[in-house]
Formats: structure tokens, sequence, C-alpha cells
């Protein structure tokens, strides 16, 4: 009797990198290629008779020659120094900042502390710049007072449109994102380590130097890579407040792309901007390498000093104790000071758009001296008060409907019936008094309506994109590293730390390059169904950031929870995309949630890809609000900016409740929002 042997089944597996190849295509066409494009174009010659402007039949360096010409290497140097000034000021001020919020309060205040950083920090990046108009201007509110008290001249401040004015605002622009990076830092450090130090009797300030510091050196880092390297890039800054004193590197060659159609020089000078960061990064990162070095030399005078300190005789009756509680106090209240001056600085520009759009003149920046509110008399006239008889009920119904939610899901909503009529009453004559004629009729001006809802459509597909190729291919580095992995997250790294303005510049003219391929040129030109071609290129480009953020944020999910559920689904002879569907899906589904909130924060707010990539019948309220201020700025675009306001606060909001349901600490939450 033969038997013969069942024929064997070959089952193809797939590689290890399957989920990140739409990411690892994704990349590579829209940021690999055309950043190498960018460095090609460097070579050429200007030929404006060229769809793209320029000629490779005689390549060579004369662009990099130019670039050193005296009035564009001025600039250069003016960036350079201008942005290192800018980091050091944003980590000596935000370092007793994150301090404080770390070590010095409780639970309840930090995260109201870190709540009043992320605010400033995410409201609209390019409205906080415009914002600054407000108290520089010559004519101001804040120069005539200056003038009343006898400060300055009868010219008033002459702050606007220099370099002092690029200082101060990149300087107040990039504080929260030092301050987030650092309290995540010091928030991870085990609290027995600094107390360690304390107990083998090493001081306040030499555990702080010897033992805080160097285990926040990571913290250190980040934060100077989140401001630095944007800094250097920095567009709108330059173009709102700059001028031609204030000239940024950034606004220089955006100038040479855009006005001049100069791409190899724009090109040479963006290849050398990016040099010029890798080397400031390299010599940052060799000092801090040396410092410790330094110190482990000097360590043996330390030691020294502290022995002879140690061996003086005491007076008899000095209390120790009492002195460093004095100490500990004076501490406290000063970092407490110097945080509490810190956030006001940050809410200074939130509260002065917020204030102006209430003005009843014609300027956003300068001040009427009126506001557009409603008074008394009008609330109870007419159309205003059935408007705002129907504010009441909706209140009140909002809130009955959300006391009982409340109290079906918690102990609270029980009590507090007396109190919705009053509350609802005056709820609705405050907001509907607030409703100026700005508000009101913010969506009948010209471009406004269409701007902030381009906006919304750029914002909302760029996270879809986002969502996608970043949660897959952050599954694909937590459940299928290999050797792709370690090129994959140096492609994510450059796309975090390549400077906005270069990634603009390298779609702005790969879409050119690409607009006579069949299918993706047709996208990216007539674009597909109700889209035009110009928002289906804001989606590509807003979207790589987002998605390298999605990406490292699903990743670290996934690296903390035990892969053994996804391994007993397929013990059990679940498919792989099976498993991936009823397992690994809704492990990550907070992670992609969160992720995608965050994405759509961002985009909402973009204005330097945009403005570089957007077309006419997609162009978003950044860009609108950029080419506004070429003029004199009407105060809707201040209704418009409150307005994104809310809707980011609400996506932050959002986040946070989504991390704190998934039982994420505050340092967690602040590791999130940078993206950390």
């Amino acid at each position: 009797m033969s038997t013969t042997a069942p024929p064997r089944t070959v089952r193809l597996r797939a590689p290890r990198f399957a989920l990140a190849l739409p990411s690892i295509f994704w990349y590579t066409a829209f940021f690999v290629v055309p950043i190498l494009l960018v460095v090609v174009y460097s070579f050429g010659t200007k030929d404006s008779s060229k769809l793209v402007p320029v000629d490779f039949s005689n390549p060579s360096t004369a662009s990099y020659g130019a670039v050193f010409d005296e009035t564009f290497f001025q600039v250069f140097r003016s960036t350079v120094r201008i942005s290192i000034t800018a980091t050091l000021l944003c980590l000596l001020i935000g370092l007793p900042v994150a301090y404080f919020a770390a070590f010095k309060v409780t639970e309840k205040w930090r995260a109201i502390v870190l709540a009043a950083v992320v605010v400033p920090s995410f409201t609209s990046f390019l409205i906080r710049t415009v914002a600054w108009r407000i108290p520089l201007a010559p004519n101001g509110v804040f120069s005539k007072w200056l003038q009343d008290i006898g400060l300055v001249g009868d010219k008033g401040i002459q702050i606007l449109e220099t370099a002092g004015a690029v200082q101060l605002a990149i300087v107040y622009n990039y504080l929260g994102f030092m301050i987030l990076p650092l309290y995540v830092a010091f928030d991870r450090i085990d609290i027995r380590l600094r107390e360690a130090s304390k107990d083998l009797g090493a001081g306040r300030f030499s555990t702080f130097f010897s033992v805080t510091l160097p285990l926040a050196g990571p913290g250190i880092a980040a934060g100077v890579l989140l401001t630095f390297i944007p800094m250097c890039g920095d567009y709108v800054t330059a173009t709102v407040l700059g001028g031609a004193k204030g000239n940024m590197i950034g606004a220089m060659i955006a100038s040479q792309f855009n006005q001049a159609q100069n791409w190899p020089l724009g090109s040479a000078m963006a290849v050398l901007m990016i040099a010029a960061v890798l080397l400031t990064l390299v010599v940052g990162a060799t000092i801090v390498w040396l410092v410790p070095k330094l110190l482990m030399l000097i360590e043996p005078v330390t030691q020294a000093w502290r022995r002879a300190r140690a061996s003086r005789p005491r007076n008899v009756g000095s209390k120790p104790s009492s002195i460093s509680a004095t100490a500990d106090t004076v501490l406290h209240r000063t970092l407490g000071v110097w945080t509490a001056l810190v956030l006001v600085f940050l809410f200074i520009p939130v509260a002065l758009v917020f204030l102006h759009s209430f003005n009843r003149g014609n300027s956003f920046t300068i001040w009427s001296y009126a506001v557009s509110t409603k008074w008394w008399g009008e609330l109870f006239d007419g159309a205003v008060f059935a408007q705002t008889a129907l504010l009441f009920a909706a209140i009140v119904v909002a809130a009955l409907v959300a006391r009982r939610v409340l109290k079906r899901r918690s102990q609270f909503g029980g009590g507090y019936n007396a109190w919705i009529v009053p509350s609802g009453l005056a709820l609705a004559l405050v907001v509907n008094g607030l409703i100026t004629n700005w508000y009101a009729n913010l969506f009948d001006f010209s471009g406004i309506g269409d701007a902030i809802r381009n906006s919304f459509l750029a914002a909302l597909g760029a996270t879809i994109v986002a969502v996608l190729l970043g949660g897959s291919a952050g599954v694909a580095l937590a459940r299928r590293p290999g050797r792709w992995s370690t090129a994959f997250m140096v492609v994510v790294f450059l796309i975090l730390v390549t400077p906005e303005i270069m990634e603009a510049i390298a779609l702005a003219t790969w879409f050119p390059r690409i607009q006579d391929l069949p299918i993706v040129g047709h996208i990216f030109t007539a674009g597909w169904g109700p889209f035009n071609g110009g928002m289906n290129k804001l989606w590509v480009g807003q979207s790589m950031y987002a998605s390298a953020v999605v990406t490292l944020i699903v990743r670290a999910r996934l690296s903390g929870l035990d892969e053994s559920l996804e391994q007993a689904a397929a013990d059990l002879g679940a498919p792989p995309a099976r498993a991936f569907r009823q397992i690994t899906l809704p492990l990550i589904a907070s992670a992609m949630i969160a992720g995608g909130l965050l994405s759509f924060a961002l985009c909402l707010d973009n204005a330097v890809v945009s403005s570089l990539i957007s077309e006419a019948g997609s162009t978003t309220f950044p860009v609108a609000l950029l080419g506004a201020t070429r003029s004199t700025i009407k105060p809707f675009w201040g209704v418009g900016a409150v307005s994104l306001f809310f809707v980011t606060m609400a996506s932050l909001w959002f986040l946070v409740v989504i991390l704190r349901r998934g039982g994420a600490s505050a340092g967690n939450i602040a590791a999130t929002l940078t993206g950390s």
C-alpha cells in the first residue's frame, strides 16, 4: 500500500513593510524626489521662456556664487543670528516655566499651566503674528500711551518693519513649542534620582546641574529642533512684520520662486539654508557632548570645594532646615511669578485679536475707541429680540440635554435646575450682544467665506490622508520592524526637521513637472469631482508633516501594548486582515483619532505650504489673510481668526479627552501635542 504525501501549498507572505508601502510611495513621490530636484535645479540657469524656468544645457555653480553676494549673504547671516538668538531666548524663558510645572505645583495647577501654554501656541500662527502689529504700530494705542507719558518721541514706536519686531515675534511664536518638550523631559525624570542626590549632600543647584539638567537633555534637544529649524525657514513673520529691514532667508527664497521666477538661485539658497541648519545643529550637538566632558574634568575641583565648605565650623545658633525651607519658599514664589509673567506674555496677542475683532473702525490693528457690540436697548428691539429669544431657548435645551447625559453616565447633573433658566438668559444676552455686525455678516465679505471653507476642506482631506498613511506605517514599524524600518524612520525624521519653506518650494517645483502625466497630471490640474487641482495639491502638501506625526503616535501606542492578543488571533486561525481589523485596529483607534485631531489642528493653520502651492479657487484663510496684510486689515479678518480659533480649541479639547480616557498623563499629552 503506497501513500502519497498531500501537495504542499505555498503561502505567499507579504513583505514586512507591506503596510508601510503607501507611505513609502507617498514620501518618495512627494518628498524625496522633489527635494532632490531642488538640489538639481540649483546647478541650472534661469530660463523664463519655459514652464519650468530652468535650463540644464550648461550646468554650473553660478547660483551658489550669487547667493554669497553681499545682499543675500547679509540676509543669510541675519537669519542664522535671529534664529540662534530666538532659540536661546526660548530656552532661557521656557526652562523655568517647564521646571515649575513639573516639580513645584499640584496636578490640578499643572494642567492649568500646560493648558495656558497650549492655547496660545495653537492659535493661528499668522494671526498671532499679525496681532503684534497692534502694540508695535507707531500710531497705535500703546505707542500713543508711551508718547503721553514721555517715554518715546512724537514719531511713536519705531519697531515695526525692523529686525527687532521679527525677533520679538519669533520668540513669542515658538516659545510654547520649547516649553512643552522641556516639561515632558522633566516629567519623565525619576524623582528618586533627585532625592538621592540631595540625600548624598548635594545642594539644590548642584542637583539641578548634575542630575536634573543632564536627564532632561533629550527634551532640550527636542525643544531646540522644534524651534530652531522652523525659525530658519520662517516665511510668515518676516513678511508680516519685517519689511525691508527685517527680511529673512525664508521670505527671500519664496520671492525667488514667486516673483523673480529664478528657480536656480532660489534652489541654491534653499540648499545652503539646509546646510547651515545642519551645520548649526552639529555644532550644538558637539557643544552638548563636550559640556559633560568638561564637567568631569573640573569635578575634582568641585569636590574639593564641597569638602572645604563642609569642613567649615557652623554657627551654633543657625538652623539649616529653616534656612533651606526659606530658600525653597523664595524659589517657589520666584518661579511662580516668572511663570505668570510668561503666560501673560503668551496671551497678549490672543487677547488683542479677540478685542480688536469687535473694533467699530475699519482697521483691525488701529483701535477706534469704540466697540461694535449691541447695547441694552438694541437687544430688545424687533428682530434682535427674536434672535435673543431663539438663542436663549437653544441654550436652555442644550443645558437640559447635557444635564440628562451627565446624570445618566456619572454622579453629576443633579440639583442644577434652578440655575439653568437665569444662566441661559444671561448667556443669551451676552452672546447675542457680542455677535457684532462683523460676526453676523462674516460670510458676506468677498473671499473670506470661501477661504474659511477651503481651509476646512484642505485640513479635512489632509487629515484623512495623514491618518491612513500614518496609521498603517505606525503599525508596520511597531509590529513588523526590520532593515527597512531604519531607512523609513530616517525619511520620517527628515520630514519633521526639514524647514517648511523647503518642502513648500520642492512641491511648488514638482507639480509643474508631473502635470503632463495621464492621470496624476489631471488630478493636480483639473481635479476630480467637486475638488479642483489646487485643493488636491493642498492635501498632498499639508499631509506630509501631519502623517509623520501620526506615524510616531501610532507607533508609540502599539509599542507599549502586548502583542499576545494579535498572536492569539493568528494561532486561532484568523487571517492577517481579520486579525488587523478585529484586534489591531481597536487597539490603535484612540491613537489614530488623537493623531487625526492633532493633524486637523495643524493643517487648519498651515500658511507656508499653502501660500506657495494653492491656486485660485483653493485659497485658504491663512493665505487670504497673508494677502490682506499688504493693505489695511479689516476687523472681519480678526472675526475669522477667532472663529477658527474656537474650532482648533475644540479639536484639541477632544484630543485631550481621548488621551485622558486612555490613561495618558499630562506629560504624555504634552508629548503628543509636540509630536514627540
